[in-house]
């Protein structure tokens, strides 16, 4: 299946609005670029994560959903330049100018120079890779292009507005060096990795979720046997009740970038560990699959039901399995971690356990990425991601057999809460605020609400009917907006606290669309 091109707006569910939100980027281009035609666009949404955070990268499935706030790109192309010119509507992110390697290799990225282009460097080194890898001439540069933005996924929100820019870019790269046709398959493929080159060890859910977004419909991403997107869709409502997903973005931002040492890339570091010291508790051989390669917690699963308890192996397709032996896992954590080890494990200690020397353990668990911690908590972080895997599964499994709108929502919803309260107590991904948000909207209309993405404050998405829509929102508005933030403007709320629905993913759109 390829990323589809559209002639018009009818993928947007409000079409002249998008049709205008496009000529106001048309025009921030040409003001910049007077001499230039634009000649496509590429687009790629953010995500809301309905089920699964903190697992991708075990790779145990999840179930996301595009949303319709995405990345716009403007693009001219030029053969004869190799100059990459970079403009945004966002006055807060400048104009910025570097120039190709003339001699055809692939750019490096600065980690001193920092700013929002290296996401656009992040695409380069990842779009001219996938041209290599298809028999690219290794010693003809990339063309030059500028490009302006627009976005309306929140940054620092958890809403993946820096997958959307990476996928937007990586497209947009793509068709002006001659590929005029990509499979979601591979540019999912190729783009998992792109923030890889900013220090990012995501796994590859937000990147899955952007491009092989659906309409109306939520995904099931599997990364085993192969990374894949399964549209799936959700039940209908009796007496024609509209289902309404809503995110409150908390406001407190934490930029994965600049806090990755303590919270995300340190879940990475801290689950890569708790797999190996699980495999060696029961002398067990992992594959070194996870992003500091280490075993993978999924990895340890699939082995110990084999080598251990003598079990066939699991497809990833029979959910009653797959349930079972996850149930079977969470309960086990608590017995495989005593009381000492369940508050957490120093530096020492983990080096002890795995049986190394610190030395060893540092260069074989700390060295791929920074990370800062007083103790390791390796039994709330695995405990976490078997418990919250299963409730994948939950989830599925009441997509699938579940047709009653009422029956669904309420089953739903408590599926999500008890995920946010393995967020906050065990993966530690909540936070305060994130909290109070909860309380506000489980009160008021929400069947479930929970942390989304990386989480550490970003957003919440909560289920709920139209019907129970506006006295969700004003109890949000009077409750938390008004109450943190009493200065907040009505635009800075409108951006704030919206209703969504599952959207398309990565597109193009071709220019006379918005002529």
């Amino acid at each position: 299946m390829s990323v589809p091109t559209f002639t018009n707006f009818d993928f947007s569910p409000a079409p002249e609005q998008t049709k205008q939100r496009y000529q106001h980027l048309a025009a921030k281009f040409h003001a910049e670029f007077p001499n230039e035609a634009i000649q496509y666009y590429t687009r790629a949404p953010g995500r809301v994560n309905l089920m699964g955070d903190h697992i991708d990268y075990n790779l145990f499935s999840c179930l996301p959903m595009a949303i319709d706030f995405d990345l716009v790109a403007a693009v001219h192309a030029n053969p004869e330049s190799l100059e990459i010119a970079l403009v945004n509507t966002d006055p807060k992110f400048t104009k910025q100018q570097f120039t190709l390697p003339e001699d055809g290799s692939v750019i490096t990225i600065d980690d001193n120079n920092f700013n929002w282009s290296s996401y656009f460097r992040c695409a380069l080194i990842v779009a001219h890779k996938y041209l290599l890898e298809k028999g690219r001439d290794a010693s003809k540069p990339l063309v030059g292009m500028h490009v302006a933005f627009d976005g309306t996924v929140p940054t620092g929100g958890g809403l993946s507005s820096s997958a959307a820019f990476c996928v937007a870019s990586t497209l947009a790269i793509l068709k002006a060096n001659g590929v005029d046709s990509i499979s979601k398959a591979d540019l999912t493929r190729i783009t998992v990795v792109s923030e890889h080159y900013i220090g990012l060890n995501n796994g590859g859910l937000d990147q899955c979720s952007s491009v092989y977004g659906e309409d109306g419909m939520c995904l099931l991403v599997q990364f085993r046997p192969k990374l894949n997107g399964i549209p799936l869709k959700f039940p209908t409502l009796p007496d024609g009740e509209e289902l309404k997903f809503i995110i409150s973005n908390t406001l407190v931002e934490s930029p994965k970038k600049l806090t990755a040492p303590v919270n995300y890339n340190l879940r990475v570091v801290e689950m890569g560990i708790a797999s190996d010291l699980l495999a060696k508790k029961f002398n067990l051989s992992l594959p070194s699959e996870s992003n500091i390669n280490s075993g993978t917690l999924r990895g340890f699963m699939e082995t110990y039901f084999v080598e251990v308890e003598k079990q066939s192996p699991w497809d990833g397709q029979d959910n009653v399995k797959g349930m079972k032996w996850l149930q079977e896992l969470t309960d086990k954590c608590d017995e495989w971690f005593t009381t000492e080890e369940k508050v957490g494990f120093t530096t020492e200690e983990a080096a002890a356990a795995l049986g190394l020397s610190v030395e060893e353990f540092t260069q074989k668990y700390l060295t791929k990425m920074e990370v800062r911690y007083d103790k390791l908590k390796l039994y709330q972080r695995a405990k976490h991601v078997f418990s919250e895997s299963y409730r994948v599964l939950q989830c599925l499994h009441l997509l699938q057999t579940i047709e009653n709108g009422d029956d669904f929502l309420r089953e739903f919803g408590g599926v999500m809460n008890a995920s946010q309260q393995s967020l906050d107590q065990l993966n530690g991904s909540s936070h305060p605020n994130c909290n109070r948000i909860c309380e506000i909207a489980l009160a008021n209309g929400a069947y479930g609400t929970r942390v989304t993405g990386a989480g550490f404050g970003g957003s919440l998405v909560s289920i709920t009917t139209a019907k129970k829509l506006p006295n969700l929102v004003n109890a949000l508005v009077a409750e938390y907006y008004k109450k943190e933030y009493p200065n907040i403007t009505d635009d800075e709320l409108a951006n704030a606290l919206v209703d969504t629905k599952p959207a398309w993913g990565a597109s193009v759109v071709a220019a006379a669309a918005v002529e």
